[in-house]
């Protein structure tokens, strides 16, 4: 059995489309042409001609279980698959990095027609003893390579790797379609007696075949995640050829910008850091220019922060990160945060009501900041002709007019049973503790102030719009999912409303996409309710094409005298460089 030649690379080579063959594949050797690659279905095998066909397979299938009272034979991505049973026959997506040849054992037996086997030359055993060199090496050779590898080890496989080889093939024939090696195909799980034929397998992932496990279902269905995982596989298990591209990451994919392909996929997946991220190339470049300033928004921000310890800390690496925006709904955490941070936006209002307002002031943004001229800024900087006239008119009359607006909220800051979209009103004599909440219903001959407010706003950002934020961190209330809670809803979490908010934080990173968000947790959101909060959470991340990483952390590992465990979620656009590089013993994680 052969393996890739970049198997000892610190970078791994990325999988090659169905077009391409990898170093491993014969130069000679023809590529299939297009009539002959398979339609890439579901089928869990493959499609028979006839009932005397199936009949003699399920024969077959019955004298294969009955001889075989080993093991069956499982790949890593079918090990607790979403909650399936393992044991049920299923396909998998994965890449050929090597066919190779097993001696034949002692007995012969009887064998129906074959469906699989070798075609053309073998490698000449001097390459292929220079290239696999472990396959010859016997099992001392096999520890030390594995010890060396830089490809991840299936772990939990019941099989060894295949020595005593006795040749290498560079392609192989399936169901009368070939294969090379770098071609990409359906395989299924099966029972089996005697490894004859086999091949290295180098594996995709789907989304519910990663941490994300059920959540992964609404992910798009043709979405998958490379990986360096690899393990010896029967050529037999080979369903059909399918064709996997590869597409460059981008928070704003479209489908209509994936080419035509069965399956694609943009990042990688790593098993051991629970890490979803961009796939680095030998070509891809490093030339980031650092902005001199990074806008981050404090969601649940409380009354000292997370931010405040972000920003310090960046301070010492060199970046600078300003906390421009911070959102609480207890009004007192709000008021002594306004002491300690007089710079920053602080609004007393729900996670909920935020969103909604956001989604609202960017729809006047687009509206009125189109129509910014002279005239408008000569409203802005002083009184009009107009203006001068209507407070002449309102000296003769019993209405109220507006002054100005002072501020915006959505909901129901006067208590009145009706949420909607507020301003804060000044009126033309009178001072701020005569300022009322209105609903942008009654100001509708106002359009004049609203423009003037909305244009003001705009200039000095009270309010985040898509692209103002470069970082989004906030800790959503633990208490429905503390173990300390006795009362815990285990069979509907986000029923309740506080374990809801995690819901609300996603929506809120989907609508202003951040280049970076950072979400801290309890222990807790990995336990309760077999972790579906936390997996929920990656699961968006990911989903929004974000690169994505989950761990723990311990603070007595940063100098503080106790042993708390908190859960923090990484998440970071795909072009920003990666913060997200495993620190073996400090965030490793296995749920």
């Amino acid at each position: 059995m052969a393996d890739m030649a970049q198997t000892h690379s610190e970078n791994p080579p990325l999988a090659p489309t169905p077009s391409q063959l990898t170093g491993n594949s014969d130069p000679a050797t023809p590529h299939p042409s297009s009539r002959d690659e398979a339609t890439g279905g579901m089928d869990n095998s493959p499609k028979s001609n006839g009932v005397s066909a199936a009949k003699a397979s399920n024969r077959k299938i019955e004298e294969l279980r009955s001889s075989a009272s080993q093991c069956r034979r499982r790949s890593p991505r079918l090990v607790d698959n979403a909650g399936g049973d393992s044991t049920a026959e299923q396909i998998n997506s994965a890449k050929l990095n090597g066919f190779t040849e097993k001696s034949p054992p002692s007995k012969k037996r009887k064998s129906g027609k074959k469906v699989s086997f070798f075609i053309g030359d073998p490698i000449p055993e001097d390459e292929a003893r220079s290239r696999w060199p472990w396959r010859y090496e016997g099992a001392k050779g096999l520890q030390n390579n594995r010890q060396s590898s830089k490809h991840e080890v299936d772990n939990n496989d019941d099989e060894e790797l295949v020595l005593n080889i006795k040749c290498h093939y560079s392609q192989a024939e399936i169901l009368k379609t070939v294969f090379d090696l770098g071609d990409c195909a359906y395989v299924k799980s099966f029972l089996r007696q005697q490894m004859v034929k086999t091949f290295r397998v180098q594996w995709f992932f789907r989304a519910e075949d990663t941490v994300i496990k059920d959540d992964g279902r609404s992910h798009d269905k043709k979405r998958l995640f490379y990986s360096t995982l690899m393990n010896d596989n029967l050529l037999d298990c080979i369903v059909s050829k399918v064709k996997v591209v590869q597409i460059a990451p981008n928070v704003n994919l479209k489908e209509k910008s994936i080419p035509p392909c069965d399956f694609y996929f943009d990042m990688k997946y790593s098993v051991d850091y629970s890490t979803f991220s961009t796939i680095i190339t030998d070509g891809a470049s490093s030339d980031d220019v650092c902005e001199p300033e990074l806008a981050l928004l404090d969601m649940y921000s409380g009354c000292g922060g997370m931010s405040t310890g972000l920003c310090l800390g960046t301070k010492a690496c060199g970046v600078d990160l300003v906390t421009r925006w911070a959102v609480d709904i207890d009004k007192a955490a709000c008021e002594s945060l306004k002491l300690n941070h007089p710079e920053t936006q602080i609004r007393n209002e729900s996670a909920e009501d935020l969103l909604d307002l956001l989604k609202e002031w960017d729809c006047m943004c687009k509206r009125y900041g189109s129509h910014e001229g002279k005239e408008l800024r000569r409203r802005i900087n002083g009184e009009t002709d107009e203006d001068k006239r209507s407070k002449m008119d309102h000296k003769n009359s019993d209405e109220y007019e507006v002054e100005k607006l002072v501020d915006i909220c959505y909901g129901d800051p006067t208590e009145t049973g009706k949420l909607g979209l507020k301003f804060k009103v000044r009126w033309v004599g009178y001072g701020p503790s005569d300022d009322t909440w209105e609903p942008i219903e009654s100001l509708r001959k106002c359009q004049d102030r609203i423009r003037d407010f909305v244009l003001k706003g705009m200039k000095a950002k009270i309010l985040p719009r898509p692209g103002d934020v470069a970082v989004i961190c906030g800790g959503p209330p633990c208490q429905g999912i503390s173990g300390y809670n006795r009362f815990r809803n285990v069979d509907s979490p986000l029923d309740d409303e506080r374990n809801r908010q995690i819901v609300i934080f996603m929506d809120i990173i989907d609508f202003l996409r951040p280049k970076f968000v950072l979400m801290e947790n309890v222990i807790d959101i990995l336990r309760f309710a077999d972790g579906c909060l936390g997996r929920y959470a990656m699961s968006r991340l990911v989903r929004m094409h974000y690169q994505a990483r989950l761990g723990i952390m311990a603070a007595g590992c940063y100098g503080l005298p106790q042993f708390r465990l908190r859960v923090f979620l990484w998440g970071a656009q795909p072009h920003e460089a990666s913060i997200l590089n495993p620190y073996v013993g400090t965030f490793g994680m296995s749920w």
